[in-house]
């Protein structure tokens, strides 16, 4: 009786990671998706059923209507953006009898700690460097403020949380940041110039009291206020990290798959940035590397402790493509030549788009893009 459901607010390579684990596992999942192009979780091979919805809310509704079946043998829910997790926090109590989620063990804990102020006084309650951060109604300078300043949502489930990045040196340019800013309240933060971004993957149970950390990801290539789309990817020995990590998630409570996120300044410093409540980018990169988290997470919270041969080494030089847009980024900029970008795509060992076995979600992705462009 047991399923496995796949949530997609976005029907993108987060979910799809997920999808291909369970199905590499021999787990064929339901997928629940918002309807957007291009499809991928919803078309590949392993996926045995799926619902088009309006929302994750929508979603969450059928989930209980269809799916609510046991408590004694409980389905699992599985998520790869911050929307659902955000809608799955809302239902927690309705949710918890017959499904295992992403939570924090109560309604409204998660959408708690995804509030960037708030997980940010907690990452420096423990230990981590926060860059001077302030929060304000839209229109508010803070006397004592430090150009250049970034910024930023104070969540990452706001419509707006994207476009309201800008980065301001000076006061008529915050002036001029706020003027396109629809939010009541954002945050100012000190701009670090960034040397490179540093990612952990992991898994939680037992309210935060047992955590594994599978992988440690960083960029390859560094572009300026842009995000990487290549990483090299190891195994996490970094005990500064996992201890003050590990203290972080036992406060929150967390039972599910997380990613914490940091920028390395050119100090050489780590800035501590948030945690993903969910699966990841590099989700898909623990699968290949022999430690899914997915399944992992899966199978500890069925037998309530993660496994103590869990881990297994990672390759030195092992890599992780987001092939389809890391082209886009470097080949038609001309930062770097086709011929040498073919090379470092044969030699990524985990593709985000084109995966291992199931092709048609990269086939999808691929004829999107080209009519796409010829509509335009």
């Amino acid at each position: 009786m047991r399923e496995y459901i796949v949530l997609c607010n976005h029907d993108h390579y987060n979910h799809c990671g997920i999808v291909r684990t369970l199905g590499e596992a021999g787990i064929r999942p339901v997928v629940i998706a918002v309807h957007n192009d291009p499809p991928m979780a919803t078309v590949s091979k392993y996926t045995k059923k799926k619902h088009i919805v309006s929302s994750p809310e929508e979603g969450i509704r059928l989930i209980l209507s269809e799916y609510a079946k046991s408590k004694t043998e409980k389905s699992f829910i599985l998520t790869g953006d911050d929307v659902s997790v955000m809608a799955l926090d809302s239902h927690y109590d309705e949710l918890k009898d017959y499904f295992y989620f992403f939570n924090a063990g109560e309604t409204g804990r998660i959408k708690h700690y995804m509030s960037k102020d708030i997980l940010c006084e907690l990452a420096e309650k423990h230990g981590f460097n926060v860059a001077k951060t302030w929060k304000v109604k839209v229109g508010e300078i803070p006397e004592d403020i430090e150009y250049p300043i970034i910024t930023k949502a104070i969540n990452s489930y706001s419509a707006e949380w994207k476009s309201i990045v800008s980065i301001c040196h000076n006061e008529d340019e915050l002036k001029e940041a706020y003027r396109n800013i629809k939010s009541e309240y954002i945050l100012l933060q000190k701009y670090i110039q960034k040397a490179d971004e540093q990612s952990y993957e992991g898994i939680s149970v037992n309210r935060g009291k047992d955590v594994f950390y599978i992988m440690q990801n960083n960029e390859i290539y560094h572009i300026p206020d842009k995000y990487a789309l290549y990483w090299k990817n190891k195994n996490v020995d970094d005990k500064y990290f996992t201890e003050r990590a590990s203290k972080m998630l036992e406060e929150i409570g967390l039972e599910g798959i997380f990613e914490f996120e940091f920028m390395v300044g050119e100090d050489g410093k780590l800035y501590f940035l948030e945690i993903n409540f969910r699966n990841t980018v590099n989700g898909w990169s623990t699968t290949v590397a022999g430690m899914p988290s997915v399944m992992l997470w899966c199978n500890s919270m069925l037998n309530g402790v993660i496994p103590k041969d869990c881990y297994k080494p990672i390759p030195i030089g092992f890599t992780t493509m987001a092939e389809c847009y890391d082209y886009d980024l470097r080949v038609k900029s001309g930062m770097i030549s086709k011929k040498e970008w073919l090379k470092q795509y044969k030699n990524a060992d985990a593709k985000l788009y084109r995966g291992r076995h199931d092709f048609i979600p990269f086939l999808s992705f691929m004829w999107y893009k080209l009519t796409k462009m010829n509509r335009k």
